[in-house]
């Protein structure tokens, strides 16, 4: 297939230039070129066939990509699944081109910042414990239905749950707001996403800056170690900045 009509990848956007040595270290990931035009490059790379063992494969690989390039420079994230026909002309032209000053001033705001992503869950038996015996209305009606049948303590349950879930719910918003509140001043912004389970206390991403991520990751695991056998934390990143970027459906994404 010729440079013409070959259909590339795309993994981000780059500054021209930038120094991608922990990307150009990873030999586990399939090869990654850059196309530059002015003062930006496009990370790009061969799509797989339409084939779906190897799209899973690409999807692993789209975001170690993007991971290791960020160490090195900001990097602006496309979505997964991006491709583009016809060699680095039509990227040049479709992408960087085309969409240059957004994507300049994306760049810019984001220069000295990377995402990291903290995930908090409670220790089950331990919240549950501590509600229990904190409000003597639940141990009461808990210690009830212990002896119930089925049928005679299902009302007494269901009331059981609802308590429990309210409980839950005001413990998950005092503690996430004493989380945020101990982080918030080694980040520029925070952002929280839906949480993935029910004893799930915090899904937020903040956005760091570069010279701020010994300071954030020593405070995260100040509180792991303050929480430890209450909630569990789970710290991901360095990432791209992912949920900052502003706009809904970029143009270019």
């Amino acid at each position: 297939m010729s440079e013409q009509q070959q259909t590339l990848w795309i993994y981000g956007v780059v500054p021209a230039g930038s120094d991608l040595e922990h990307l150009a270290g990873r030999k586990d990931l399939p090869e990654v070129s850059v196309i530059e035009l002015e003062d930006l490059g496009v990370l790009v790379g061969p799509a797989p066939d339409d084939q779906n063992e190897k799209l899973s494969e690409q999807a692993l690989w789209h975001a170690q990509v993007l991971e290791a390039a960020v160490l090195d420079a900001p990097v602006i994230p496309i979505a997964l699944g991006a491709v583009v026909d016809g060699g680095d002309e039509a990227v040049s032209e479709q992408l960087l081109k085309d969409h240059h000053d957004e994507l300049e001033a994306y760049l810019q705001a984001l220069s000295d910042h990377v995402q990291m992503t903290l995930r908090v869950s409670y220790e089950q038996d331990s919240l549950l414990s501590e509600i229990v015996e904190s409000d003597p209305a639940i141990a009461e009606l808990a210690q009830r239905t212990q002896g119930a049948g089925e049928v005679e303590g299902r009302a007494d349950r269901v009331h059981l749950g609802e308590l429990i879930s309210a409980a839950v719910a005001r413990h998950r918003e005092q503690d996430a707001e004493l989380i945020v509140s101990r982080l918030r001043s080694h980040a520029s912004r925070v952002a929280e996403d839906e949480l993935q389970e029910d004893f799930m206390v915090l899904n937020a991403p903040f956005l760091v800056p570069r010279d701020s991520l010994d300071e954030f990751e020593s405070a995260v695991e100040q509180l792991a170690s303050d929480c430890l056998g209450r909630m569990r934390f789970v710290l991901h990143g360095p990432m791209p900045a992912y949920s900052f970027l502003d706009a809904q459906e970029p143009a270019w994404a």
